[in-house]
């Protein structure tokens, strides 16, 4: 049987709609996350960084950016805020088509791009990435 580390495992969140935000991390926290957020780049690094406690995986919303663009700010907060290169980044998509709504795709060595279809797709992406 594995040892379980004292805290629960910790998730960067940069998400910029204020509505969505306090939803998203009361889920998160249910599902049994702590969660950092931030509403952009450098909070995120600085937050990042002064935590005891470091992110064990990043979630960003896409908003109105290119998702080249949202994948390579997860990279740099990774590297910015001295996290594992190996550390998840996962991008929820703001648009997409009928037909990837459902998926998560694997971009990179550890990054993923959710399109949602609920929040049980979201849950056990992060489940499966950074187990509670």
């Amino acid at each position: 049987m594995s040892e379980k580390k004292d805290a629960p495992p910790t998730i960067l969140m940069i998400e910029l709609d204020d509505d969505t935000r306090p939803l998203l991390k009361l889920n998160l926290s249910n599902w049994g996350y702590r969660v950092i957020s931030a509403l952009q780049e450098e909070d995120a690094i600085a937050l990042a960084r002064g935590v005891r406690d470091r992110p064990d995986l990043i979630l960003l919303n896409q908003v109105d950016l290119p998702m080249d663009e949202v994948i390579n700010m997860g990279r740099r907060i990774c590297q910015g805020s001295e996290l594992s290169s190996s550390t998840p980044i996962v991008v929820m998509a703001e648009h997409y088509g009928e037909d990837m709504e459902g998926k998560n795709v694997k971009v990179g060595e550890s990054e993923y791009v959710t399109y949602l279809e609920d929040g049980e797709q979201l849950m056990n992406l992060l489940h499966r990435l950074c187990p509670v």
